[in-house]
């Protein structure tokens, strides 16, 4: 099949160019030789009103003798009238005498011009010669030679200028079957600087795309599984020490609740971020500043009642004329975004060291600061923390837990809002996240404006 698709494609490209080839050279030799138009024919109009004018001015008996001198090497038909309409002499076949439109422009000039006739009168307007040139053979003997050299050529270059393409094309081929039937390894690998080579660049580059997706997804099965499955089994344990020993099992059902909060928030990040990639239209209502942060410092108070949250300015934000600071928001989402910057600060800190939050208007911004003084990243560890399903610590026996959804999901939000995430952090010194949203209407992910609920 593959030396099948290169013979087509060779013939195809000699078509074209044997045809465009052929096409030049009928061109070529046809529009000078063939093409018979007054234009072509002044320099042989010059010349028979030349020949005209002497005749005119000999006797009959030179004008004969001239005339069958020069008749030899005409190359076309002649026929001469005198003034009145008379024919005089003809070489050949007679021609038709003038018409009264070429008449009408010998009254003007010396001479008329049409497709393939010439009609001349001499000086004092005696004589009018009519003349029409042979149409000149065709050149067998060049043309035959030049075309098949020419074609030969052709044929060469095709089949090298087909083969070079074929080549690439068919790496191409190969490797979109290969990733195809599901190696996700297969890449065409193409590096020329031709537009083939873009191309395949352009595929290299969407596999490694698709591949590092399909394997997120599945690292998400993974990961979601491995997270259900741990408070899942607690609340299986507890349900059946309920049915064996209810008081026995008192201690236990204490921390059903506790599991349930776990999945109900695994589940809940997972179904935001699918909501934000459809690009789901956020609902706002303008919300004060000091009401988000109060409502996650007690938030964080609840769910990690042994850590401590360091606050500064929620109690003192205002506008500078004595209200509060307002922005437009989903306010449900940017809790959950602030939220999840707390938690993962919690995650990542040891309990010794407290957790600080700060708010700051600044212009058209307000800036939400968690700082956190734990085991930090490093700077390779930055580039991926906003990977969704991407954890710094890829250990299913850690203590942190989680998916890696955090910090992609706030950022998500934040930029849902018209704002983004930032991180700054390093090894062993703690990490500062920054989450931003603008004072004024939130936005979409494509910077046009929501409507409000």
């Amino acid at each position: 099949m593959t030396q099948r698709r290169k013979s087509r494609l060779v013939f195809r490209v000699y078509a074209l160019t044997a045809g465009l080839a052929v096409a030049i050279m009928i061109a070529l030799l046809v529009l000078p030789r063939y093409t018979r138009g007054a234009r072509y024919l002044e320099p042989q109009a010059a010349l028979v009103q030349f020949l005209v004018d002497r005749w005119s001015l000999k006797n009959p008996k030179e004008f004969d003798e001239s005339l069958r001198r020069i008749e030899p090497r005409l190359r076309g038909k002649l026929t001469i009238y005198a003034h009145d309409g008379r024919m005089l002499r003809t070489q050949g076949e007679v021609l038709d005498a003038p018409s009264e439109a070429e008449q009408d422009q010998l009254v003007a000039g010396k001479w008329a011009l049409s497709y393939g006739r010439i009609v001349v009168r001499s000086d004092d307007a005696t004589m009018v010669g009519v003349y029409e040139p042979n149409r000149p053979g065709f050149p067998w003997d060049f043309v035959l030679p030049l075309g098949a050299g020419v074609l030969a050529v052709v044929g060469a270059a095709s089949v090298w200028f087909a083969r070079r393409l074929a080549r690439p094309l068919d790496a191409l081929a190969v490797a979109a079957r290969t990733f195809g039937a599901g190696d996700m390894a297969a890449r065409a690998n193409l590096r020329s600087d031709d537009e083939i080579g873009e191309v395949g660049q352009a595929f290299d580059a969407m596999a490694e795309r698709t591949a590092i997706v399909l394997k997120q997804q599945r690292q998400l099965m993974a990961d979601v599984s491995h997270e259900l499955r741990t408070p899942l089994a607690r609340i299986r344990v507890a349900l059946e020490l309920v049915v064996e020993d209810p008081v026995a099992a008192s201690d236990v059902l204490a921390d059903v609740s506790g599991d349930l909060d776990e999945i109900d928030q695994l589940i809940g990040d997972i179904l935001t971020t699918a909501r934000l990639d459809v690009g789901t239209e956020l609902r706002t209502e303008p919300h004060p500043v000091a009401e988000l942060a109060a409502r996650a410092a007690q938030r964080f108070a609840k769910q990690h009642p042994r850590r401590v949250l360091e606050c500064d300015g929620p109690r003192r934000l205002d506008d500078g004329g004595g209200g509060e600071v307002e922005i437009d928001c989903d306010a449900v989402l940017l809790r959950r975004a602030l939220d999840n910057l707390l938690d993962n600060a919690v995650k990542y800190s040891d309990a010794a060291h407290p957790v600080q939050l700060a708010v700051t208007p600044n212009g058209t911004m307000v800036a939400f600061e968690v700082v956190d003084r734990g085991v930090g990243m490093s700077a390779d560890e930055l580039e991926n923390a906003f990977t969704p399903f991407w954890r710094a610590d890829s250990s299913r026996a850690r203590k942190t837990g989680g998916v890696g959804l955090g910090l992609a999901l706030a950022r998500r939000i934040a930029r849902a809002h018209g704002g983004d995430v930032t991180l700054r952090s390093s090894p062993g010194k703690g990490t500062t996240a920054r989450l931003e949203v603008p004072l004024g209407a939130a936005t979409n992910r494509n910077g046009a404006a929501t409507s409000r609920s």
